[in-house]
């Protein structure tokens, strides 16, 4: 008995051990395997909803619309317009953005599709989209010419370049980063070179030049402004854009950056030819203004250079300032800054020592020596001269440079044209009779 308890007990034993392994597996199994089960009964439950949905459809007791196919586009080109414009006309942009792009690529030769590339650089532009409207226009201008909204898509073009000359923000990926004045050049570029006789080209023109100008490109800027005066002289920009040639010059060189005085003396002369050319314009009275601003900063400029030459001991130069100063600007107060120190080195060093030219005036005497040198070195280059050599005259003088030898072909310059003499038909003589 005692022999089979212990058997008992060991089999007990290695039940439990069994059953404890086993129930190790078993976990680890439904770990595995839970998320799967979990799954397919989810799947179950949503399948007996869907059975239980369509039962009750089938038997009427749910009424459900039956599904439109709308996956490509229907009737003629003028129906999917009208279908396209009413989507816009109830704010579905999208849509009637998609329907437009369709009519375009489907039907470009029909007569709707001018007008759909038209409601479509519309639609972009209503969404703000400006660049992609921008060239959805320039699309309709190159494709489709004779369109009769051809000079109301220049004007929308303008309306989006002026939008980026004001400071809009160029967008990536749909999120605006900075403004660029460099979009604004290229639309207007763009616009010019499409349209070049438009009704608003010379807008557009001016509107160049003003980008250019902002960007700092002084002389750009004056060469689109030139531009608009030499190819619509008939157009009412054309004052702002002489105005605004002067306005360049004056700023290049009231800034410094101009390394003498001719941008301010090129900004003087091109506001009086539009003083002159456009008296009634509104400009008018700041034109002058800037002009005596620009008058007085030149003054002022000069005086300062004759002061540094004074400074430097260089007399005669400081001299030729200040009596240039004097001379051009009579009236200012930078004419009487000058006289008065001109007066004083007059008075310290005399008038001799600012003159400019030989320091000292040739005698009578003088002259008349030189002359009498002169011919006696005449004399003594003759063949059958016997006298006193010419070095005993006039000295040791060196000899004269040898000329220079010219060994490149760009050092060549070529000979002016010249017309030969006329040739002179000898005359017929008639033989005298006797």
């Amino acid at each position: 008995m005692f022999l089979e308890r212990i058997l008992d007990a060991g089999r007990a034993s290695s039940l439990a051990s069994l059953l404890l392994m086993t129930s190790r597996r078993s976990i680890c199994f439904r770990s595995r395997y839970t998320c799967a089960l979990l799954g397919f009964l989810s799947v179950v439950f949503c399948l007996s909803i869907l059975s239980r949905n369509v039962l009750a459809q089938s038997e009427g007791l749910v009424k459900t619309q039956p599904p439109t196919m709308d996956l490509s586009p229907f009737g003629s080109p003028d129906d999917q317009l009208a279908a396209a414009d009413a989507s816009k006309e109830s704010g579905d942009l999208e849509k009637a953005i998609t329907a437009y792009k369709n009519i375009v690529h489907n039907a470009p030769k029909s007569s709707a599709a001018p007008k759909a590339q038209f409601s479509l650089a519309q639609s972009l532009q209503k969404k703000g989209d400006l660049d992609g409207a921008f060239k959805a226009y320039q699309y309709l201008l190159q494709k489709y010419p004779q369109t009769p909204k051809f000079e109301e898509s220049v004007a929308e073009q303008i309306n989006i370049a002026n939008a980026f000359l004001k400071g809009a923000r160029v967008r990536v990926m749909g999120i605006p980063t900075f403004p660029s004045m460099e979009k604004a050049e290229q639309m207007y570029t763009s616009i010019l070179k499409v349209s070049p006789y438009s009704k608003h080209a010379a807008i557009t023109q001016f509107n160049l030049g003003l980008s250019m100008e902002k960007q700092g490109k002084a002389q750009d800027a004056v060469a689109a402004y030139q531009r608009l005066l030499d190819k619509y002289p008939n157009s009412s920009a054309c004052d702002d854009a002489q105005y605004q040639i002067a306005y360049v010059y004056q700023q290049l060189g009231m800034t410094g950056k101009s390394q003498d005085l001719s941008a301010l003396k090129e900004s003087q002369n091109n506001y009086q030819d539009f003083l002159i050319q456009y008296p009634n314009s509104e400009k008018t009275q700041q034109a002058g203004e800037n002009m005596k601003n620009m008058i007085s900063k030149e003054s002022g400029d000069t005086l300062r250079v004759g002061r540094f030459y004074d400074f430097s001991k260089d007399f005669k130069a400081a001299a030729i300032y200040y009596n240039d100063v004097i001379r051009r600007f009579p009236q200012s107060e930078d004419a009487t800054a000058a006289k008065t120190r001109l007066d004083e080195l007059k008075a310290l060093y005399g008038e001799d020592a600012l003159r400019v030219g030989q320091e000292r005036p040739e005698s009578g005497e003088r002259l008349a020596e030189r002359r009498r040198l002169q011919a006696q070195v005449e004399s003594s280059a003759l063949s059958n001269y016997d006298g006193p050599s010419r070095t005993d005259i006039v000295g040791d003088t060196p000899p004269a440079p040898r000329p220079e030898m010219k060994g490149d072909m760009r050092d060549t310059k070529p000979i002016p044209l010249q017309e030969p003499p006329p040739q002179l038909q000898p005359q017929k003589t008639t033989p005298v009779t006797q």
